[in-house]
């Protein structure tokens, strides 16, 4: 593809492309984990078992509540999360992981350093330092924009193992 190809992509099929190469090479370091996707969800509940809500899990991951909702209903189908009434307000479900999920936090939160590093390293020197602070700051003036959110879905295919 020429470079001039490149320069007529709108920002969004940019982000797109990044975000398939992101989750990819993130999903090809963890394929062995049980973690289907949404490792970074799962990160988050570890960070704060027993003490994160799904509306403040939904609020850490920008996120509305019918993406959280099926998030945690993917991780529990897959054993890795429980829901608890939280005891001081039994209208709340408390998240934590379970025991099948422990062994893998430290590995999830490796594998998202090193692809973050990795995507970092693509960019000039002068521009690393600033870059992420920079996606941040463009996140954070687009959230009042009015527009209706879709979600981005990921599928790994399990391995067979002969």
């Amino acid at each position: 593809m020429k470079d001039s190809c490149y320069n007529q992509l709108p920002l969004g099929r940019i982000f797109g492309v990044l975000t398939k190469k992101y989750i990819g090479f993130l999903a090809q370091q963890l394929q062995d984990s049980p973690v289907e996707r949404y490792f970074y969800p799962l990160f988050l509940v570890a960070t704060y078992s027993g003490k994160i809500s799904q509306q403040q899990l939904a609020d850490y991951l920008l996120s509305d509540k019918v993406s959280i909702v099926r998030i945690i209903d993917s991780l529990e189908k897959e054993s890795l999360i429980e829901r608890t009434i939280n005891p001081k307000d039994r209208r709340q479900h408390l998240l934590c992981i379970t025991e099948k999920a422990k062994p893998w936090i430290d590995k999830i939160e490796k594998a998202i350093q090193k692809t973050d590093a990795l995507f970092i390293s693509f960019l000039q020197q002068n521009m690393q330092e600033d870059f992420k602070p920079e996606l941040i700051n463009l996140v954070k003036q687009v959230m009042v924009l009015p527009v209706e959110e879709i979600e981005v879905f990921y599928s790994r295919k399990k391995r067979i193992k002969k």
